[in-house]
């Protein structure tokens, strides 16, 4: 794979997505430095989507989404350009619900194995101290988890059409758009995702509400 650095070898271990061939992916997760979870665009998460993604966790594997069968929004469900930007938001919200579950099981487990091995505290008046400290290391923890979830300006989301052979992130557009557009490209990356407008007279990204308050 050529890049601006040099050239790098990626070694692709494909495992089925069927529920019978858990072990499989149980042991490509435990072989590799990353991985690809891909989901259909029309079916959302399924049972084992929940599997593959606790798998990816337990293992302390940060993987990156793929959505794929775009052209069934198209094809199939006849969906306008607002109503696919909608469904596949949706499909991200579903798979950041299971993230979010397997955060809070991880932070709860740790909380309870150190209630379960911090010895009691020597003086009563010490108590309300270390409650606001757990808590505050709690809350730490919560934010730190922000990683975890997708996000296609965060560049872990990605969308495909494998029956037609193409596939783009937020990133390509952004780039491409820059030198249009004449804006910076870290800029359209983290606003090309929501509801966001160019005001073209400014050439500048704003939300709904401050464009309307302008106008």
């Amino acid at each position: 794979m050529p890049t601006g650095g040099g050239e790098y070898l990626v070694n692709l271990i494909d495992s089925p997505g069927h529920i019978d061939f858990s072990s499989e992916v149980s042991t490509a997760v435990r072989l590799c430095d990353g991985a690809l979870v891909v989901v259909d665009a029309v079916e959302g998460v399924c049972p084992q989507t929940h599997t593959v993604l606790s798998q990816a966790w337990g293992e302390g594997i940060k993987p990156c989404l793929l959505i794929n069968k775009i052209d069934r929004l198209i094809l199939e469900l006849k969906h306008s350009p607002l109503e696919a930007f909608y469904h596949l938001q949706q499909v991200l919200e579903q798979v950041n619900a299971v993230m979010a579950m397997l955060h809070t099981s991880k932070v709860v487990e740790a909380a309870n194995q150190r209630e379960m091995f911090q010895p009691p505290a020597n003086k009563p008046d010490q108590t309300g101290d270390q409650d606001e400290d757990e808590k505050a290391e709690l809350d730490c923890k919560e934010e730190e988890g922000g990683s975890d979830y997708f996000t296609p300006e965060s560049g872990n989301v990605m969308f495909s059409s494998a029956l037609d052979g193409w596939g783009f992130s937020v990133g390509h557009f952004s780039d491409m758009y820059a030198k249009k557009l004449g804006i910076n490209a870290e800029v359209l990356r983290k606003t090309l995702w929501g509801n966001y407008f160019l005001n073209t007279k400014t050439k500048r990204v704003c939300k709904k509400a401050q464009r309307y308050d302008k106008d």
